[in-house]
């Protein structure tokens, strides 16, 4: 859950009527949800229920706190006391349904009050699951462009310390005799430095993300393929 407070208008407070399931301020796409201040659902409406794969009266009693996904719980507590404290809250819940599927809820909640008494939580909510993979689209895209933009610069600090030591090896490999005990060794060094300079040529053109498989689960990025390397062009 992901609560950010707004200003809502006395307007909205007064259309919150005590009645389960009075949706003024409502659209026809929206979901209704009333909890008791512990957070159990005391009525839930049937397309938010059919959304979550439930019978209406499986949930019934039932804490919310349990349809939320398990690294978002520790949230939930917060939640009821920013509503009692505030009157009002809202965010995204992210619930699980009955196969273990993810939805995205965007929420704005209400106190309503009996006779000046906090009586019950009432959450107007509407499927955000579309606003979810557009964020995380858009988030994955300026991801890539900052790799991109780090990709590149690498590239280029490494490409003017390469140049030298290349040009230098090949300054000094002309002059020395292939039976000179170094000479192996200068030949090493300077195919290694070729092998560095494809792979900051590769580096600085990563074009899309490609990841590979690295240690303990963790991916990197495969830059002969995010760089549209062929095959034959791979580093051995």
């Amino acid at each position: 859950m992901d609560g950010v407070i707004r200003d809502i208008t006395e307007a909205i407070k007064k259309k919150e009527a005590l009645g389960h399931f009075d949706v003024t301020g409502a659209s026809s796409k929206d979901f209704v949800l009333l909890l008791n201040l512990q957070g159990d659902l005391l009525d839930i409406d049937q397309a938010c229920a059919d959304l979550l794969g439930f019978h209406k009266e499986e949930l019934m009693g039932r804490p919310l706190f349990e349809l939320i996904v398990p690294q978002g719980r520790y949230l939930f507590p917060l939640f009821l006391s920013d509503v009692l404290q505030s009157g009002q809250e809202e965010g995204i819940l992210t619930l699980l349904d009955r196969n273990g599927m993810r939805h995205f809820l965007g929420f704005h909640a209400f106190l309503v009050k009996d006779r000046d008494k906090a009586h019950k939580i009432k959450l107007i909510a509407h499927d955000a699951m579309e606003r979810m993979k557009y964020q995380k689209h858009r988030l994955s895209k300026e991801k890539f462009l900052g790799v991109m933009e780090m990709a590149g610069g690498v590239a280029h600090k490494l490409n003017q310390p390469l140049t030298i030591i290349g040009n230098l090896l090949n300054e000094i490999l002309p002059d020395l005799s292939p039976h000179d005990q170094n000479y192996e060794n200068i030949v090493k060094i300077d195919n290694q430095i070729k092998k560095l300079n494809e792979i900051a040529r590769k580096i600085g053109a990563i074009k899309k993300y490609e990841a590979m498989e690295y240690v303990a689960g963790v991916k990197i990025v495969d830059i002969d393929k995010a760089s549209r390397v062929k095959k034959g062009e791979e580093i051995p």
